[in-house]
């Protein structure tokens, strides 16, 4: 297998994990790992179309986002069931840790640097949670009222 689809398969299981430590319903297991599919299989599409830290991020985070929106409709639980362990591949864990362990080893150049891109994607998996929540309202808002006339 391709390193690609073995990273796509360890973000899909660590999504199932914190589903698990979050205490999501069995029933909901399934979808939050298609969420977290999501994010890893688009965060892999972008990188490689677009390259970079943060547009890759943000649009995984914003499509996860969008997924977690579907789920948490048709399945009647809050979004953040689904958002929370769909967007955890996401999360810039190996740089954080790059930057603690240069900043021990007193690497403070190296440091600063993998702290920004930490700060990056953070920014970006937010940005991305925002825009499709906000996305989200107004899509909603707008079908609401053909709904009710």
């Amino acid at each position: 297998m391709t390193p690609v689809i073995i990273k796509i398969i360890a973000g899909v299981i660590s999504t199932v994990g914190f589903a698990i430590i979050f205490r999501l319903k069995p029933s909901h297991w399934v979808f939050a790992a298609i969420d977290g599919l999501f994010a890893c299989f688009f965060y892999f599409l972008f990188t490689e179309l677009i390259g970079g830290n943060f547009w890759p991020n943000a649009l995984a985070a914003l499509i996860s986002a969008f997924g977690a929106e579907m789920f948490a409709r048709v399945l009647k639980a809050p979004s953040t069931v689904f958002l929370l362990p769909g967007c955890i591949a996401l999360v810039p864990g190996g740089t954080l840790y790059y930057t603690m362990n240069n900043l021990i080893s007193q690497n403070y150049t190296e440091a600063a640097h993998n702290l920004l891109i930490t700060v990056e994607v953070g920014i970006a998996i937010g940005g991305g949670i925002i825009v499709a929540s906000i996305l989200h309202i107004a899509i909603y808002k707008f079908f609401q009222r053909f709904r009710s006339k």
